[in-house]
């Protein structure tokens, strides 16, 4: 597939430059045609299409499962769906059983979502020790000097949402697997735009949400976990958890699906699979690999344009930690976001700072655009 086949799927770039992929993503074409389908099938108005779709759209949500699994490294008996990266992080937090004096490690200054859970703990007498950053920079040994005898849990985003910070995760699961340290990550900033390997990098447990960097939509994403761990967490419980025997629906027979699926509680957002599903097609279709070549190609020539600008990036410039999203700190962050918008541009406004989000269906002419406009910006 051409670049220009691709950009061709996102109809809004002939009228507008996104650069917002780190708030929430444009859909493709296919997964508007995917949605549609859906949606026409439940309708009912074609008197040949199933309204109680749910047996022909089991081979969807399987398909589903194969296509992230090829994204995260693994089987997809590891992965399940979930509604959100909250939903997922949930899972893990009151899945485990805690003791009093146990401690969860979490870098400062991530999003809340990555933090909330775990503080949710405090009144089970789970501590949160907050590993110090700089501009959500830190390094390896930052973590490990943050980490304690009582540490059960590391939870970092692979990601950070404001600077762009992207952790060296094969380097923290290398440090938890020393440690005896469960490692957790948010990956709702990276997935589908940067690569990654669950088993290589020793990620017991990830989890993100799909309206991002994947391209689908909201109120759908996934969960990975390793399968040493799932015998540690006590699922939560619906009527999906387990095998459904529906000629004794009122047996209440309590059994745990043996792999990923125990995680599922009760009916899927099938309209979210079916967009997840084109999504991840769309994305296997491109090439995960050429896919983050691009990505960290125009983040980066984005952000040495505003560098020269006199708008130096917040976060750190190093290769091994650079991602999609590329922030400054101007004088007057709402009014150049204004002038943007006016120039038909959308970013964001995080904690006073300009947030560009640049992805692979980009080119430079959008960066271009989003340079001339920052240019009369200023004069």
């Amino acid at each position: 597939m051409t670049p220009e086949a691709l950009r061709n799927h996102y109809p809004h770039t002939e009228h507008q430059t996104y650069l917002n992929h780190a708030a929430v993503s444009p859909m493709s074409r296919p997964v508007r045609e995917a949605i549609d389908a859906y949606v026409g099938e439940r309708h009912g108005a074609d008197p040949e299409a199933p309204v109680e779709n749910f047996e022909s759209f089991l081979p969807v949500i399987q398909e589903t499962k194969d296509r992230v699994a090829t994204v995260l490294g693994t089987e997809s008996s590891r992965v399940e769906f979930v509604p959100n990266t909250s939903a997922g992080l949930n899972v893990l937090a009151r899945g485990l059983d805690w003791e009093e004096g146990d401690r969860i490690a979490v870098p400062d200054g991530a999003f809340p979502t990555n933090v909330y859970p775990f503080l949710n703990l405090e009144n089970q007498g789970v501590a949160v020790d907050f590993v110090p950053t700089d501009e959500g920079a830190y390094t390896v040994e930052d973590v490990a000097d943050t980490l304690r005898s009582e540490t059960r849990l590391l939870s970092v985003s692979w990601v950070h949402f404001l600077s762009g910070f992207r952790a060296d995760l094969e380097a923290l699961g290398a440090l938890c697997e020393e440690h005896g340290v469960i490692f957790c990550v948010d990956a709702i900033q990276g997935l589908g735009a940067l690569q990654v390997d669950v088993e290589a990098t020793g990620i017991d447990f990830l989890t993100a949400g799909g309206h991002k960097w994947l391209m689908a939509a909201q109120g759908v994403g996934v969960l990975y976990c390793d399968e040493a761990l799932q015998g540690h967490l006590r699922p939560p419980t619906g009527w999906l958890h387990g095998p459904v025997d529906w000629e004794h629906l009122d047996d209440y027979d309590l059994t745990f699906h043996d792999d990923a699926r125990r995680f599922r509680t009760g009916t899927l957002n099938s309209v979210g699979v079916a967009a997840l599903h084109a999504a991840l097609g769309l994305y296997l279709d491109a090439g995960p690999e050429w896919c983050e070549e691009r990505v960290l190609r125009l983040s980066k020539a984005l952000a040495d344009e505003l560098s020269d600008r006199g708008l130096p990036r917040y976060g750190t410039d190093a290769p091994t930690h650079a991602s999609g999203i590329v922030t400054v700190a101007p004088d007057a962050p709402e009014a150049l976001f204004e002038h943007l918008k006016e120039h038909g541009i959308t970013g964001a406004v995080r904690n006073q700072k300009l947030r560009l989000a640049p992805t692979y269906y980009n080119n430079y002419e959008d960066l271009r655009t989003v340079v001339d406009a920052i240019d009369s910006f200023v004069r």
